[in-house]
Protein backbone atom coordinates (compact mmCIF):
# COMPACT_ATOMS: atom_id res chain seq x y z
CA UNK A 1 0.00 0.00 0.00
CA UNK A 2 1.16 3.71 -0.75
CA UNK A 3 1.15 5.69 1.91
CA UNK A 4 2.43 9.61 2.98
CA UNK A 5 3.83 10.19 6.40
CA UNK A 6 3.33 13.30 8.00
CA UNK A 7 4.52 15.47 11.12
CA UNK A 8 3.55 18.57 12.12
CA UNK A 9 6.44 19.87 15.00
CA UNK A 10 6.38 22.26 17.63
CA UNK A 11 9.03 25.59 16.99
CA UNK A 12 11.90 23.79 17.92
CA UNK A 13 10.84 20.19 17.85
CA UNK A 14 13.02 17.86 15.82
CA UNK A 15 11.04 15.79 13.08
CA UNK A 16 10.70 12.27 13.91
CA UNK A 17 10.26 11.07 10.10
CA UNK A 18 13.00 8.38 9.63
CA UNK A 19 11.77 6.67 12.38
CA UNK A 20 7.91 6.99 11.43
CA UNK A 21 9.53 5.97 7.79
CA UNK A 22 10.44 2.24 9.40
CA UNK A 23 7.96 1.55 11.22
CA UNK A 24 5.58 2.00 7.67
CA UNK A 25 8.33 -0.19 6.20
CA UNK A 26 8.03 -2.76 9.38
CA UNK A 27 4.72 -2.78 8.27
CA UNK A 28 4.53 -3.43 4.81
CA UNK A 29 3.42 0.09 3.63
CA UNK A 30 5.45 1.94 0.80
CA UNK A 31 6.33 5.59 1.64
CA UNK A 32 5.72 7.50 -1.54
CA UNK A 33 5.50 11.12 0.19
CA UNK A 34 6.68 13.01 3.06
CA UNK A 35 5.74 16.19 4.83
CA UNK A 36 6.88 18.48 7.50
CA UNK A 37 5.30 21.35 8.87
CA UNK A 38 6.20 23.68 11.84
CA UNK A 39 3.43 25.04 13.15
CA UNK A 40 0.95 24.69 16.77
CA UNK A 41 -1.33 22.16 16.11
CA UNK A 42 -4.88 23.52 13.85
CA UNK A 43 -7.90 22.76 16.08
CA UNK A 44 -9.36 20.84 12.46
CA UNK A 45 -6.64 19.25 10.79
CA UNK A 46 -3.81 19.21 13.01
CA UNK A 47 -1.63 20.63 10.34
CA UNK A 48 -2.55 23.80 8.40
CA UNK A 49 -4.76 24.44 5.54
CA UNK A 50 -1.83 25.53 3.02
CA UNK A 51 -0.02 21.94 4.39
CA UNK A 52 -3.23 20.36 3.52
CA UNK A 53 -3.86 21.85 0.36
CA UNK A 54 -0.23 20.27 -0.86
CA UNK A 55 -0.79 17.34 0.82
CA UNK A 56 -4.50 16.53 -1.30
CA UNK A 57 -2.76 17.47 -4.28
CA UNK A 58 0.32 14.83 -3.44
CA UNK A 59 -2.88 11.90 -2.95
CA UNK A 60 -4.44 12.54 -6.07
CA UNK A 61 -0.57 12.13 -7.92
CA UNK A 62 0.61 9.73 -6.55
CA UNK A 63 -2.47 7.80 -6.02
CA UNK A 64 -1.53 7.49 -1.95
CA UNK A 65 -3.97 5.06 -0.08
CA UNK A 66 -3.64 6.15 3.22
CA UNK A 67 -1.95 8.85 5.28
CA UNK A 68 0.22 8.24 8.47
CA UNK A 69 0.77 10.86 11.02
CA UNK A 70 3.91 11.11 13.40
CA UNK A 71 1.29 12.81 15.50
CA UNK A 72 -1.35 11.65 18.23
CA UNK A 73 -3.90 13.36 16.11
CA UNK A 74 -7.53 13.64 17.78
CA UNK A 75 -10.79 12.03 16.34
CA UNK A 76 -12.38 14.63 15.04
CA UNK A 77 -9.19 15.61 12.89
CA UNK A 78 -8.71 12.30 11.72
CA UNK A 79 -12.17 12.28 10.61
CA UNK A 80 -12.03 15.80 8.98
CA UNK A 81 -8.60 14.81 7.40
CA UNK A 82 -10.59 11.65 6.13
CA UNK A 83 -13.11 13.27 4.54
CA UNK A 84 -10.63 15.98 3.30
CA UNK A 85 -8.60 13.78 1.53
CA UNK A 86 -11.36 10.59 0.56
CA UNK A 87 -8.57 8.04 2.01
CA UNK A 88 -8.05 6.73 5.72
CA UNK A 89 -5.53 8.66 7.93
CA UNK A 90 -3.93 6.79 11.13
CA UNK A 91 -1.71 8.09 13.67
CA UNK A 92 1.47 6.69 14.84
CA UNK A 93 -0.15 5.26 18.00
CA UNK A 94 -2.56 3.30 15.75
CA UNK A 95 0.85 2.64 13.35
CA UNK A 96 2.36 1.14 16.18
CA UNK A 97 -0.82 -1.38 17.18
CA UNK A 98 -0.91 -2.52 13.68
CA UNK A 99 2.57 -3.53 13.55
CA UNK A 100 2.57 -5.36 17.36
CA UNK A 101 -0.68 -7.10 16.07
CA UNK A 102 1.13 -8.32 12.85
CA UNK A 103 4.44 -9.69 14.74
CA UNK A 104 2.46 -11.16 18.03
CA UNK A 105 2.95 -14.65 18.45
CA UNK A 106 2.28 -15.97 21.84
CA UNK A 107 -1.15 -15.82 23.31
CA UNK A 108 -0.23 -13.47 26.34
CA UNK A 109 1.40 -11.28 23.42
CA UNK A 110 -1.79 -11.13 21.47
CA UNK A 111 -4.07 -10.38 24.09
CA UNK A 112 -1.78 -7.69 25.67
CA UNK A 113 -1.90 -6.13 22.22
CA UNK A 114 -5.36 -6.24 21.58
CA UNK A 115 -6.05 -5.02 25.54
CA UNK A 116 -3.86 -1.96 24.00
CA UNK A 117 -6.12 -1.29 20.62
CA UNK A 118 -9.02 -1.37 22.76
CA UNK A 119 -7.84 0.81 25.45
CA UNK A 120 -6.92 3.46 22.40
CA UNK A 121 -10.73 2.63 21.14
CA UNK A 122 -12.60 3.02 24.49
CA UNK A 123 -10.50 6.65 24.67
CA UNK A 124 -11.88 7.82 21.28
CA UNK A 125 -15.16 5.57 21.11
CA UNK A 126 -17.93 8.21 21.97
CA UNK A 127 -16.48 11.00 19.09
CA UNK A 128 -15.97 8.21 16.73
CA UNK A 129 -19.86 7.22 16.78
CA UNK A 130 -20.64 10.89 16.91
CA UNK A 131 -18.73 11.24 13.59
CA UNK A 132 -20.11 8.23 12.22
CA UNK A 133 -23.39 9.57 11.86
CA UNK A 134 -23.02 12.35 10.45
CA UNK A 135 -22.07 10.64 7.37
CA UNK A 136 -19.28 7.43 6.82
CA UNK A 137 -15.36 8.77 6.06
CA UNK A 138 -12.63 6.46 5.44
CA UNK A 139 -11.52 4.83 8.82
CA UNK A 140 -15.25 5.57 9.99
CA UNK A 141 -17.45 2.41 8.74
CA UNK A 142 -19.83 0.56 10.46
CA UNK A 143 -20.53 2.44 13.57
CA UNK A 144 -23.98 4.30 12.09
CA UNK A 145 -25.84 1.85 13.89
CA UNK A 146 -23.98 1.61 17.41
CA UNK A 147 -25.60 4.26 20.04
CA UNK A 148 -22.34 5.55 21.52
CA UNK A 149 -22.99 4.11 25.42
CA UNK A 150 -23.39 0.43 23.62
CA UNK A 151 -20.40 1.10 22.04
CA UNK A 152 -18.70 2.41 24.91
CA UNK A 153 -19.86 -0.38 27.27
CA UNK A 154 -19.32 -3.36 25.22
CA UNK A 155 -15.16 -2.13 24.53
CA UNK A 156 -15.49 -1.82 28.42
CA UNK A 157 -16.58 -5.50 28.95
CA UNK A 158 -14.08 -7.06 26.11
CA UNK A 159 -11.29 -4.83 28.54
CA UNK A 160 -12.51 -6.38 31.79
CA UNK A 161 -12.24 -9.77 30.02
CA UNK A 162 -9.02 -9.97 28.78
CA UNK A 163 -7.49 -7.98 32.01
CA UNK A 164 -9.03 -11.63 34.00
CA UNK A 165 -7.60 -13.36 31.37
CA UNK A 166 -3.95 -11.22 31.33
CA UNK A 167 -4.27 -12.03 35.34
CA UNK A 168 -4.59 -15.48 34.93
CA UNK A 169 -1.28 -15.38 32.89
CA UNK A 170 0.57 -13.42 34.99
CA UNK A 171 -0.08 -15.70 37.80
CA UNK A 172 1.65 -18.77 36.25
CA UNK A 173 4.78 -16.96 34.68
CA UNK A 174 4.94 -15.43 38.53
CA UNK A 175 4.82 -19.50 39.62
CA UNK A 176 8.11 -20.28 36.82
CA UNK A 177 9.81 -16.91 38.08
CA UNK A 178 9.79 -18.20 41.78
CA UNK A 179 10.33 -21.79 40.69
CA UNK A 180 13.66 -20.32 39.03
CA UNK A 181 14.44 -18.16 42.05
CA UNK A 182 14.44 -21.13 44.14
CA UNK A 183 17.23 -22.27 42.25
CA UNK A 184 19.10 -19.35 43.23
CA UNK A 185 20.66 -19.22 39.73
CA UNK A 186 21.10 -15.37 38.56
CA UNK A 187 18.63 -13.70 35.60
CA UNK A 188 20.05 -11.70 33.11
CA UNK A 189 17.78 -9.25 31.16
CA UNK A 190 18.48 -7.52 27.76
CA UNK A 191 17.07 -4.83 26.86
CA UNK A 192 17.27 -1.74 24.65
CA UNK A 193 15.97 0.18 21.41
CA UNK A 194 14.45 -1.59 18.78
CA UNK A 195 16.43 -3.00 16.49
CA UNK A 196 19.34 -2.70 18.20
CA UNK A 197 20.40 -6.68 17.78
CA UNK A 198 19.16 -7.90 21.16
CA UNK A 199 17.77 -11.32 19.65
CA UNK A 200 20.77 -11.54 17.50
CA UNK A 201 23.16 -11.29 21.39
CA UNK A 202 20.47 -13.76 22.39
CA UNK A 203 21.28 -16.49 19.70
CA UNK A 204 24.88 -15.78 20.30
CA UNK A 205 24.72 -16.39 24.03
CA UNK A 206 22.52 -19.01 24.50
CA UNK A 207 23.24 -20.89 20.83
CA UNK A 208 19.71 -20.32 19.95
CA UNK A 209 17.67 -19.33 16.68
CA UNK A 210 14.83 -16.99 18.20
CA UNK A 211 13.96 -14.87 15.07
CA UNK A 212 16.01 -12.21 13.83
CA UNK A 213 14.96 -9.47 11.51
CA UNK A 214 15.78 -5.73 10.28
CA UNK A 215 12.58 -4.34 11.02
CA UNK A 216 11.35 -2.68 14.08
CA UNK A 217 9.61 -5.24 17.08
CA UNK A 218 10.69 -8.47 15.59
CA UNK A 219 10.58 -9.52 19.58
CA UNK A 220 7.51 -8.69 21.14
CA UNK A 221 6.94 -11.54 24.02
CA UNK A 222 9.68 -12.38 26.89
CA UNK A 223 12.24 -15.83 25.90
CA UNK A 224 14.18 -16.72 28.74
CA UNK A 225 16.98 -19.50 28.69
CA UNK A 226 19.42 -21.20 30.81
CA UNK A 227 22.95 -20.41 29.70
CA UNK A 228 26.42 -20.48 30.81
CA UNK A 229 28.04 -17.51 30.84
CA UNK A 230 32.44 -18.37 32.20
CA UNK A 231 31.13 -20.95 33.54
CA UNK A 232 28.47 -19.31 35.91
CA UNK A 233 24.65 -20.55 34.98
CA UNK A 234 22.30 -17.92 34.00
CA UNK A 235 18.63 -17.41 32.97
CA UNK A 236 18.89 -15.18 29.75
CA UNK A 237 15.59 -13.05 29.16
CA UNK A 238 15.10 -11.32 25.51
CA UNK A 239 12.53 -8.70 26.08
CA UNK A 240 10.40 -6.42 23.72
CA UNK A 241 12.39 -3.38 22.18
CA UNK A 242 11.90 0.10 23.45
CA UNK A 243 10.62 2.76 20.88
CA UNK A 244 10.59 6.54 21.72
CA UNK A 245 6.88 8.19 21.68
CA UNK A 246 5.78 4.81 23.08
CA UNK A 247 1.92 5.18 23.61
CA UNK A 248 1.16 4.79 27.36
CA UNK A 249 -1.34 2.37 26.79
CA UNK A 250 1.22 -0.06 25.51
CA UNK A 251 3.03 0.47 28.19
CA UNK A 252 0.57 -0.72 30.03
CA UNK A 253 -0.74 -3.16 28.35
CA UNK A 254 3.06 -5.00 28.15
CA UNK A 255 3.74 -3.82 32.12
CA UNK A 256 3.76 -7.49 32.58
CA UNK A 257 6.19 -8.12 29.94
CA UNK A 258 8.19 -5.64 31.03
CA UNK A 259 8.26 -6.26 34.79
CA UNK A 260 9.88 -9.13 34.14
CA UNK A 261 12.88 -6.28 33.93
CA UNK A 262 12.36 -5.85 37.82
CA UNK A 263 13.84 -9.44 38.93
CA UNK A 264 16.72 -9.39 37.22
CA UNK A 265 20.56 -9.08 38.92
CA UNK A 266 21.78 -7.78 36.29
CA UNK A 267 20.66 -5.61 33.10
CA UNK A 268 22.48 -5.71 29.53
CA UNK A 269 21.17 -2.58 27.68
CA UNK A 270 22.42 -3.00 24.23
CA UNK A 271 22.79 -0.11 21.72
CA UNK A 272 23.41 0.05 18.07
CA UNK A 273 26.94 1.90 17.77
CA UNK A 274 26.76 2.09 13.98
CA UNK A 275 24.24 5.26 14.46
CA UNK A 276 25.30 8.81 14.61
CA UNK A 277 26.41 9.54 17.89
CA UNK A 278 23.45 11.98 18.63
CA UNK A 279 21.14 9.31 17.92
CA UNK A 280 22.89 6.58 20.54
CA UNK A 281 23.14 8.90 23.15
CA UNK A 282 19.16 9.91 22.51
CA UNK A 283 18.32 5.89 22.27
CA UNK A 284 20.27 5.54 25.58
CA UNK A 285 18.78 8.27 27.59
CA UNK A 286 15.20 6.93 26.15
CA UNK A 287 16.02 3.44 27.16
CA UNK A 288 17.70 4.10 30.62
CA UNK A 289 13.85 6.39 31.27
CA UNK A 290 12.08 3.58 30.53
CA UNK A 291 13.51 1.29 32.89
CA UNK A 292 13.33 3.80 35.50
CA UNK A 293 9.32 4.98 34.89
CA UNK A 294 9.07 0.54 35.48
CA UNK A 295 11.25 0.79 38.51
CA UNK A 296 14.24 -1.42 37.20
CA UNK A 297 16.86 1.95 37.70
CA UNK A 298 19.05 0.19 40.72
CA UNK A 299 19.27 -2.96 38.94
CA UNK A 300 23.34 -3.09 37.82
CA UNK A 301 23.62 -2.45 34.31
CA UNK A 302 26.31 -3.17 31.25
CA UNK A 303 25.85 -0.79 28.17
CA UNK A 304 26.45 -3.22 25.31
CA UNK A 305 27.52 -1.28 22.21
CA UNK A 306 26.41 -3.48 18.94
CA UNK A 307 27.20 -3.45 15.68
CA UNK A 308 30.83 -2.53 16.25
CA UNK A 309 31.92 -4.02 12.70
CA UNK A 310 30.32 -0.87 11.43
CA UNK A 311 32.03 1.35 13.26
CA UNK A 312 35.81 3.15 11.93
CA UNK A 313 36.90 4.88 14.86
CA UNK A 314 35.03 3.06 17.90
CA UNK A 315 37.42 4.25 20.45
CA UNK A 316 36.99 8.05 19.21
CA UNK A 317 33.51 7.56 18.56
CA UNK A 318 32.48 5.81 22.43
CA UNK A 319 34.79 8.64 24.15
CA UNK A 320 31.82 11.20 22.54
CA UNK A 321 29.56 9.43 24.16
CA UNK A 322 30.81 10.13 27.59
CA UNK A 323 29.65 6.94 28.61
CA UNK A 324 28.95 6.75 32.67
CA UNK A 325 28.20 3.02 33.16
CA UNK A 326 30.49 0.16 32.44
CA UNK A 327 30.25 -1.07 28.53
CA UNK A 328 31.36 -3.09 26.26
CA UNK A 329 31.92 -2.58 22.36
CA UNK A 330 30.77 -6.18 20.46
CA UNK A 331 29.44 -7.65 16.98
CA UNK A 332 26.86 -10.11 18.34
CA UNK A 333 26.64 -11.06 14.76
CA UNK A 334 30.43 -11.66 13.80
CA UNK A 335 30.51 -12.42 17.46
CA UNK A 336 33.67 -10.17 18.05
CA UNK A 337 34.44 -9.53 21.71
CA UNK A 338 31.64 -11.72 23.40
CA UNK A 339 34.75 -12.89 24.96
CA UNK A 340 35.08 -9.43 26.93
CA UNK A 341 31.08 -9.60 27.03
CA UNK A 342 31.22 -12.91 29.08
CA UNK A 343 33.97 -11.46 31.58
CA UNK A 344 32.47 -8.35 31.86
CA UNK A 345 28.63 -10.14 32.78
CA UNK A 346 30.59 -12.57 35.02
CA UNK A 347 32.40 -9.70 36.88
CA UNK A 348 28.85 -8.17 37.30
CA UNK A 349 26.50 -11.11 38.44
CA UNK A 350 27.63 -11.31 41.70
CA UNK A 351 26.44 -13.93 44.51
CA UNK A 352 29.52 -15.95 43.10
CA UNK A 353 32.47 -17.09 45.59
CA UNK A 354 34.94 -19.56 45.22
CA UNK A 355 35.04 -22.08 47.15
CA UNK A 356 37.67 -24.84 48.29
CA UNK A 357 36.72 -28.35 50.04
CA UNK A 358 37.97 -31.54 50.87
CA UNK A 359 35.32 -34.36 50.45
CA UNK A 360 35.21 -38.23 51.64
CA UNK A 361 34.60 -40.03 48.50
CA UNK A 362 33.39 -42.80 50.19
CA UNK A 363 30.04 -41.00 51.54
CA UNK A 364 27.27 -41.76 49.59
CA UNK A 365 24.77 -39.30 51.11
CA UNK A 366 27.40 -36.39 49.91
CA UNK A 367 26.66 -37.35 46.08
CA UNK A 368 23.64 -35.99 45.52
CA UNK A 369 24.57 -32.32 46.63
CA UNK A 370 28.16 -32.81 44.88
CA UNK A 371 26.40 -33.74 41.45
CA UNK A 372 24.11 -30.71 42.11
CA UNK A 373 27.61 -28.55 42.48
CA UNK A 374 28.95 -29.62 39.75
CA UNK A 375 26.22 -29.08 37.34
CA UNK A 376 25.56 -26.13 38.73
CA UNK A 377 29.18 -24.29 39.51
CA UNK A 378 32.34 -23.71 37.71
CA UNK A 379 34.38 -26.37 38.74
CA UNK A 380 38.36 -24.66 38.91
CA UNK A 381 40.07 -27.98 40.32
CA UNK A 382 38.86 -31.28 41.12
CA UNK A 383 41.06 -34.22 42.53
CA UNK A 384 40.53 -37.36 43.81
CA UNK A 385 43.41 -38.74 46.39
CA UNK A 386 43.06 -41.00 48.72
CA UNK A 387 39.62 -41.81 48.68
CA UNK A 388 38.97 -37.99 49.00
CA UNK A 389 38.06 -35.37 46.43
CA UNK A 390 39.39 -32.07 46.55
CA UNK A 391 37.86 -29.60 44.86
CA UNK A 392 37.57 -26.44 44.23
CA UNK A 393 34.84 -24.93 42.43
CA UNK A 394 32.80 -20.54 41.68
CA UNK A 395 29.61 -21.75 42.34
CA UNK A 396 26.24 -19.70 44.55
CA UNK A 397 26.27 -18.61 48.14
CA UNK A 398 24.12 -21.28 48.77
CA UNK A 399 25.55 -24.15 47.24
CA UNK A 400 28.93 -22.87 48.82
CA UNK A 401 26.93 -23.38 52.10
CA UNK A 402 26.05 -27.11 50.98
CA UNK A 403 29.72 -27.92 49.86
CA UNK A 404 30.69 -26.31 53.66
CA UNK A 405 28.25 -29.29 55.57
CA UNK A 406 29.77 -31.70 53.45
CA UNK A 407 33.68 -30.69 53.89
CA UNK A 408 36.07 -32.54 56.26
CA UNK A 409 36.64 -29.99 59.44
CA UNK A 410 39.12 -27.47 58.39
CA UNK A 411 39.70 -27.62 55.10
CA UNK A 412 36.61 -25.64 53.88
CA UNK A 413 37.94 -22.15 52.60
CA UNK A 414 35.73 -19.18 51.25
CA UNK A 415 37.29 -16.57 48.34
CA UNK A 416 35.61 -13.15 47.15
CA UNK A 417 34.63 -13.94 43.64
Amino acid sequence: MRVAIVHRVQPGEKPNLDELRELCLTAGYEVVYELIQRRYPHPKYNIGPGKLAELKDAVKKLNIEKVIFENDIKTVQEYNLAKALGIPVMSRVQLILEIFSLHASSKEAKLQIKLAELKYELSRAREKVRLAKMGEQPGFHGLGAYEADVYYNEINRRIHTLTKKLASIKKRRDLFRLRREKYGIPTISLVGYTNAGKSTLFNALASESVPVDNRLFTTLSTTIRLVKIRGRRAFLSDTVGFIKNLPSMLIDAFHSTLSEILFSDLILLVADFSEPVDVVKEKLVYSLETLGSIGAHSIPTLIVLNKIDLVSDAERKVEKLGLTLPYVMISALYRTNLDLLEQAIASMMGDYVVATAKIDGSDESSAKVLSEICKKSNILELKYEDGFINLKVETPNYLAEKLKRLSLVKSFRVEGS
